[in-house]
């Protein structure tokens, strides 16, 4: 009983994502930068903007108070057949370019400036998805002299 629950466990485990975050100052608390995600080998994650209405791409946004992320970029997808329909997702290791910046007299704190990205995603492999979730990933960059 002990074996079988263990294996119930691992099986509902989730597959872990790797970030790693890159910002260059611009004036005033500007920030330019991208965000690179790698996915793990076997799963694959939608595009944004998905092909489908049923699809849940990855989101990149922000709940940073008096930060802003004006323009996102999203890599295209590669097709990839999935339960009879055609999706549009990302496999492997993707970058999203961002810009973004803090509203005007924002002061920055002792690091520097410090904003929290949230990506938001849903992983599937070849025969099932887990649920929607998301990731906080903490941005600081010091202001541009």
């Amino acid at each position: 009983m002990i074996a079988s629950s263990l294996i119930a466990i691992s099986l509902l485990r989730a597959p872990v994502l790797e970030f790693k975050v890159s910002a260059t100052p611009g004036k005033d608390g500007a920030v330019s930068g991208s965000l690179t995600v790698k996915i793990p080998a076997g799963w694959h994650a939608y595009q944004n903007p998905p092909k489908s209405e049923f699809e849940n791409p990855v989101v990149l946004s922000t709940a940073t108070k008096k930060f802003k992320l004006s323009k996102v970029t999203y890599p295209k997808g590669e097709a990839k057949m999935s339960s009879g329909n055609e999706s549009l997702v990302y496999e492997g290791t993707i970058k999203i370019d961002f810009v973004g910046g803090f509203e005007k007299g924002f002061k920055p704190g002792k690091k520097g400036y410090e904003a929290t990205l949230d990506f938001a995603y849903q992983l599937c492999d070849d025969s099932t998805c887990i649920p929607p979730t998301s990731t906080a990933v903490k941005l600081v960059w010091k202001p541009k002299k």
